[in-house]
């Protein structure tokens, strides 16, 4: 039996077909494979003619080969029938090939192969212009619209330019994305046409541009000294003027007495309260001046904010600027404060150009104004708003002047920052002006957060409102509409409104411009009533969701809705989310199926059919349509062959494939189903707002920070997370991973749903084996990671109570030197559950028998809220509450004595509350 190329073309009689090797019956090549197509020649010049087919594919892709084109010796390339693309596809990508262009035939073939028969001498002409200036993203534009517009349209359409670096077409078949502009824009008249793809481009290359300031905006904040440096820095600067006022007040060397009975002056808590501001203001003017060297060149930003960076200048006295500013031996040579670098820039000239050894300069002091700004954004939350810093009620007098003090001067030199914000700040009484904005109104804050903002990228920052006041996230970009087509790429865009068609969106009659086409047709799609509420998997691909495709790292995930199609379709460019296929996964016909890699991003997708002789693989496709790699093809039919027929669905040998199994739609959905139908998306929303595991975690096996990190984490032995936790606690402080061993995003989840379902939902936050009907959900894309930090950080509490009952001496020494007051309470807890180490180490008794006052100072009770609130951590680390209180009779509180470090319990206590 012979084989058939693409186009339906069978070989001429005598002619060979040569792929990898002869082939013939035995050795049918997969569709889509590249061949070469000719006389029977020697094996010498059929190798050669394949070497130069392998340089065209290798060049131009497996479509390329489609092309027809002349590979010596009477031999033309070809490829076997079923493969992606068509003829148009293939002249283009052999187009590109150097050394190729020449073998395709005659000029007017080709351009009638790309555009028509209806293609004209002008056309070819600026098809042939595009081809030599190398504008192909343009060209494969043009062919793909070439059955939308007429050959005068395609020549303007030929004429758009794209802007530097940017390629608005780099990937996706011209005739995928042909069709996909076809389905909206077919009802239109030509003129409309070209008018809304002239739009699209000009989009999609407006979209390019704001990817490459952002990155450029990132790549001008990169610097090997960084945030945790410049917070050192910081402290010892608050440290040092602290000593030095202790110093002027007592001596060179004040006593420890002295300094525990010193009462700071009024004027240490005014200074203090300053500093912050003062960072703040300066801060933000620093991170605009970045951003407008970036757009504009550091001369250009310098005179723009020359005022800016006057007013910010004087928020500090010069001697405090010097001392910010005087190096410290073993820290970062960076200044403690941002107002010594803009009084740097000060010296320079404002309106001149500058020197290319003062622009270094300049960039060297603007690359850290992230992370000045940053730390200044974290100290005005943790100092100003939530209070934290004015702990003292003799700072409180400092504090309330202030707040009150107003902002004129300050906004009569630099303005508004952020004008869009004034009309109804909720934390103004009245109209924020000038006149009457104070500091406490915490404008000033938010403006810093947005200037942070806007130097990666952003218009603005999130801005939310809690009982401490306002709280900025100036790096949260804003949230994905799966629906919404992406403007990445003119592929993407195409295959996105195409998308939107098929789900029930209708085009307006008169589209002005392409965001208007989009919304005309997002008003006409309701996702929830387009598409059925949750698809009908059977049990052995319901089993399968969330496991590893055999022999890969990739993850397999069963769509459930027509919003998660929707969500692949809007990331993949394809039409998986179209009637066809979520009209038989609604029933149960098909099951669909993304394969996700270890970065979860979708690498395929593929339809699932159950027939009479078991599982078949029906499509399977990568991004845009492309076919993915043979060995994935093969190892994905591999696995879904191997899949079991549902339960009392015996397949019958005698019928025939892709008959659909019958299905009982009037069984009443599983409990697993109903539950997940009930609390999945709102319990995903919640999980993954939770989801903020410590880089931590993942150093505790040498891993990448990420979903794959908390994955194997969650694989790890108790050995292993015993080890990491050994490592770390000679590296970092123990406070740190204490911290991040309390993370617990899924019991925060939980917490928030309804009440009728939190303790039906409490065993997802525990490490036990989950009830059956609960699997499904825990599986769930945005519940799945939430779970995995969940049990790491459980299991983390599990090796650091390990290290306790064995007495580490790693654990002893980080306890002995600053002790988290958390875990001291919880340790002593366990200890005295335990009555005590056995042979592992000695223990030191806190209290005396019968007695629950715990000595030191704070004084406290083992009755008070405090110690109390520590037995669910205590339980984590493997205490036995049943027999404390005997434990308590006969020997009072315990704690090991390796975490005294030499001393007592007083001031082990002092310096875990201090």
């Amino acid at each position: 039996m012979g084989v058939t190329l693409s186009g339906g073309i069978r070989p001429k009689p005598g002619h060979r077909v040569l792929a990898a090797g002869p082939v013939g019956d035995a050795a049918r090549p997969a569709p889509g494979t590249p061949v070469a197509v000719g006389p029977a020649t020697s094996a010498e010049v059929a190798a050669d003619v394949l070497a130069r087919l392998g340089e065209l594919v290798a060049a131009g892709g497996a479509v390329a080969a489609g092309a027809d084109v002349d590979l010596g010796a009477g031999h033309r390339s070809a490829r076997i029938d079923g493969g992606a693309g068509d003829r148009r596809d293939a002249v283009l990508a052999a187009l590109a090939v150097p050394g190729f262009a020449g073998r395709l035939g005659p000029p007017a073939a080709l351009l009638v192969a790309l555009f028509g028969p209806d293609a004209t001498k002008p056309l070819g002409a600026a098809a042939l212009e595009a081809i030599t200036a190398g504008r192909w993203p343009v060209l494969r534009y043009a062919v793909a619209a070439a059955d939308l517009l007429g050959p005068e349209q395609l020549v303007r359409l030929l004429a758009l330019r794209a802007p530097q670096g940017v390629d608005p077409f780099p990937s996706g078949l011209p005739s995928v994305v042909g069709s996909h502009l076809g389905r909206v824009l077919g009802p239109l008249s030509a003129a409309r046409r070209l008018r809304l793809l002239t739009d699209l481009w000009e989009q999609v290359c407006a979209a390019g541009r704001a990817r490459q300031r952002r990155e450029r905006l990132l790549d001008s904040q990169r610097q090997p000294a960084g945030y945790e440096d410049l917070r050192t820095r910081a402290e010892r600067f608050e440290h040092d003027e602290i000593l030095r006022r202790l110093r002027r007040r007592f001596g060179a060397e004040p006593t420890l007495v002295q300094a525990a009975l010193w009462e700071p002056p009024p004027e240490v808590w005014t200074a203090r309260t300053a500093w912050v501001l003062s960072d703040a203001l300066a801060a933000t003017v620093l991170a605009r001046l970045a951003t407008t060297a970036v757009d504009a060149g550091c001369a250009e930003a310098l005179r723009r904010h020359s005022a800016e960076i006057t007013a910010a200048v004087a928020t500090l006295t010069k001697r405090e600027a010097t001392d910010a500013g005087r190096p410290v031996p073993g820290l970062c040579a960076y200044p403690s404060r941002p107002v010594c670098y803009l009084r740097d820039l000060q010296r320079l000239p404002a309106g001149g150009p500058l020197s290319p050894r003062q622009t270094r300069y300049v960039r060297d002091r603007l690359s850290l104004a992230r992370d000045y700004g940053m730390l200044a954004l974290e100290n005005a939350r943790a100092y100003v708003v939530q209070g934290r810093f004015h702990e003292d009620e003799r700072a409180r007098p400092a504090r309330q002047t202030w707040a009150a003090a107003g902002l004129g001067p300050w906004r009569a030199q630099v303005g508004y920052f952020s004008p869009e914000r004034r009309p109804g700040w909720e934390h103004a009484t009245g109209e924020l002006t000038a006149a009457t904005e104070t500091v406490g109104n915490l404008f000033w804050y938010a403006e810093l957060a947005d200037s942070l903002a806007r130097l990666r990228g952003t218009a603005a920052a999130e801005l939310t409102t809690d009982e401490f006041g306002p709280y900025a996230d100036p790096e949260t970009d804003p949230p994905d509409d799966p629906l919404m087509p992406r403007l990445d790429a003119v592929a993407a865009a195409a295959a996105g409104t195409a998308q939107l068609a098929e789900l029930g969106g209708s085009v307006a009659p008169r589209p002005r411009t392409w965001a208007e086409l989009v919304g005309g047709l997002l008003a006409g799609v309701a996702a929830a009533e387009a598409q059925p509420g949750r698809f009908a998997v059977p049990g052995p691909a319901e089993a399968a969701d969330g496991t590893l495709l055999p022999g890969t790292d990739l993850r397999i995930e069963v769509a459930r809705s027509g919003r998660q199609l929707a969500h692949w379709a809007g990331y993949m460019g394809n039409c998986i989310a179209g009637p066809p296929y979520a009209d038989g996964a609604a029933v149960g016909r098909q099951v669909l199926v993304a394969l996700r890699g270890p970065d979860e991003r979708i690498v395929a997708n593929v339809e699932v059919r159950l027939t009479g002789r078991g599982w078949r693989t029906g499509e399977i496709k990568a991004r845009f349509n492309e076919p993915p790699d043979e060995d994935l093809r093969r190892r994905t039919s591999d696995w879904v062959a191997s899949l079991p027929p549902p339960a009392g669905e015996e397949p019958d040998a005698g019928v025939e494939p892709l008959v659909p199994v019958p299905v009982r739609r009037a069984r009443r959905p599983a409990p697993a189903a109903r539950l997940t139908a009930e609390v999945g998306d709102r319990l995903g929303e919640l999980a993954e707002a939770a989801l903020r595991p410590s880089p931590l975690l993942a150093a505790l096996i040498g891993a990448e920070p990420g979903p794959a990190a908390l994955v194997a984490l969650r694989r790890s032995s108790p050995a292993t997370l015993i080890r990491g936790c050994r490592r770390l606690l000679t590296d970092v402080p123990i406070a740190e991973l204490w911290e991040a061993s309390g993370h617990r995003p899924l019991t925060e989840a939980v917490a928030g749903m309804p009440a009728s379902v939190r303790d039906k939902l409490a065993p997802l936050g525990a490490d036990v084996p989950i009830p059956r009907t609960m699997r499904r959900v825990a599986r769930l894309t945005r519940v799945a990671p939430a779970r995995n930090a969940e049990l790491v950080a459980i299991r983390l509490r599990a090796a650091l109570g390990h290290l306790l009952r064995a007495d580490a001496p790693e654990l002893a020494q980080a306890m002995a030197v600053r002790p988290p007051r958390q875990l001291l309470r919880a340790g002593v807890l366990t200890v005295t559950s335990w009555g005590g180490l056995g042979a592992a180490g000695a223990v030191t008794a806190v209290t005396g028998r019968r007695r629950v006052r715990v000595p030191g100072y704070p004084q406290s009770s083992l009755n008070d809220e405090d110690w109390q609130a520590a037995w669910p951590d205590a339980v984590e680390l493997g205490a036995e509450p049943e027999g404390f209180w005997a434990r308590i009779v006969a020997h009072g509180a315990l704690v090991p004595s390796s975490w005294l470090g030499g001393g007592d319990w007083p001031a082990l206590w002092g310096r875990a509350t201090r």
